[in-house]
């Protein structure tokens, strides 16, 4: 098994099985460390887990989740100080609408970070995808943001 340690070894890349006990852990281990946080973009499209995965990942429920229901509509902002952890959830990413859906993330984004300090600028982008659904969407293999 090999494991992702830019995660604190949380992550198998063999599987794509995320422990969230060990990032968990990972991300109590940086408390100590007060300039550093990590800012996270979660993207997938309606149903794939993302306000979930925010849910397990703060160990409450700070994100409503819809179960395969569209419920956010704009970015959002996750702040856990304690953890270091900045988690921005997104619109679901349809095929329908994919390309309007995805510029408007863009600009959301762009917009935000106009008024943001450098330390609070995304490290990492995730894009969610439901394990149970057997296969990854072309609208999955084509995501884009430059």
């Amino acid at each position: 098994m090999e494991h992702d340690n830019s995660l604190g070894g949380a992550f198998n890349k063999e599987t794509g099985e995320l422990n969230t006990d060990k990032l968990h852990e990972h991300f109590k281990n940086l408390k100590g460390i007060k300039e550093s946080k990590m800012n996270i973009l979660l993207m997938g499209y309606t149903g794939s887990g993302k306000s979930s995965l925010i849910n397990a990942l703060f160990g409450k429920e700070i994100a409503k989740a819809g179960v395969g229901k569209p419920i956010t509509q704009h970015l959002e902002k996750y702040i856990d100080e304690q953890k270091g952890l900045i988690l921005w959830d997104t619109k679901g990413i349809e095929g329908k609408d994919y390309h309007d859906t995805m510029q408007s993330i863009k600009k959301e984004m762009e917009d935000s970070f106009k008024t943001l300090d450098e330390k609070e600028a995304i490290d990492v982008a995730y894009l969610c995808v439901k394990e149970t659904s057997g296969r990854i969407q072309e609208r999955e293999r084509v995501i884009k943001l430059h």
